[in-house]
């Protein structure tokens, strides 16, 4: 009988794992309780303008994830922004495009949002809204670990050192251009109060001029979390006026303490495997290259 699998996330690890899960014969249903796949790398348009206000872009370090993004350069989902030590990649229409391609063919449940799991007959039970119960025999978790841990009605103690960073990112429409180098983009060397800014524009994904993403660092964020919206945006725009803005506030921007592995099998007997950006390293490449490896450990497991 067919093995019926459940990825909880719908961001690129959890995408990843299900595109590898698919093309092996596995019948795969990702949940997310946001409204469109992407998790982090995430686009929102606002009064005419486009920005990318999670991750600005990603970079190539290893053979194969290079593979991944040849061929999706080759379809015209990323192009180069710009070169540091590694090129920096982007969905020409913003980050959010990469994922929405990888959602393509997979069988997605968007909306939904998980609010307990456990295991009962030999099956994982996932409560979600509507007191509905989804059911399956193996499952692949990668939203950020702390919330997969608070799922779960038993510890898993290898992954409760991992922590992360909160981080206030605002999306802007500033009146009068603000000077940044040739690329757009500007990433502050002590990161705080402000780690990065971008031009949207001048990135490729806007029609509007001046339509910013300032990024606040984590001492910034952590310290400002509670403080209303206006007053962190006047503090964010340090004296800029704006003709627009929103802010939104990222819970688990990124993970500052990591697990060694790229993936971690929490149960072998009922598969359970848990992924995502706090696994290996801390990048959109260490994202993909986690669903990838949860992927293959739960074919080994079923």
């Amino acid at each position: 009988m067919q093995k019926q699998v459940v990825i909880v996330g719908a961001g690129i690890s959890g995408l990843m794992a299900a595109q590898h899960l698919n093309r092996a014969g596995i019948d795969v249903t990702v949940v997310d309780k946001g409204n469109r796949p992407g998790g982090r790398m995430a686009t929102r348009p606002f009064e005419g303008a486009v920005f990318d206000y999670g991750a600005q872009f990603f970079t190539v370090r290893s053979e194969r994830f290079a593979s991944f993004q040849r061929d999706w350069e080759a379809k015209g989902l990323v192009s180069v922004w710009n070169t540091s030590t590694h090129p920096r990649y982007i969905g020409p229409h913003g980050m959010n495009s990469i994922p929405t391609h990888l959602a393509q063919g997979i069988k997605l449940r968007c909306g939904v949002k998980v609010s307990q799991i456990f295991e009962s007959g030999g099956q994982w039970n996932l409560e979600i809204d509507l007191d509905e119960v989804m059911q399956a025999d193996a499952l692949i978790v990668t939203c950020p670990v702390p919330q997969a841990l608070a799922l779960f009605g038993f510890e898993i103690p290898a992954l409760k050192q991992i922590e992360f960073d909160r981080c206030l990112a605002l999306m802007a429409i500033l009146e009068s251009p603000l000077e940044l180098p040739e690329s757009g983009a500007k990433q502050l060397v002590d990161g705080e109060p402000i780690s990065w800014i971008a031009d949207n524009q001048r990135k490729g994904i806007s029609a509007i001029s001046n339509s910013l993403t300032i990024h606040a660092g984590p001492k910034f964020s952590l310290e400002n979390w509670e403080k209303n919206a206006e007053e962190v945006a006047l503090k964010m725009l340090g004296g800029r006026k704006a003709s627009a803005w929103k802010l939104h506030r990222w819970k688990y921007s990124k993970p500052s303490v990591l697990h060694e592995e790229r993936s971690f099998v929490a149960s072998a007997a009922h598969p359970l495997v848990i992924a995502g950006d706090a696994f290996g390293e801390a990048r959109v490449e260490g994202a993909a290259l986690s669903g990838l490896s949860a992927a293959e450990r739960l074919l080994e497991l079923l």
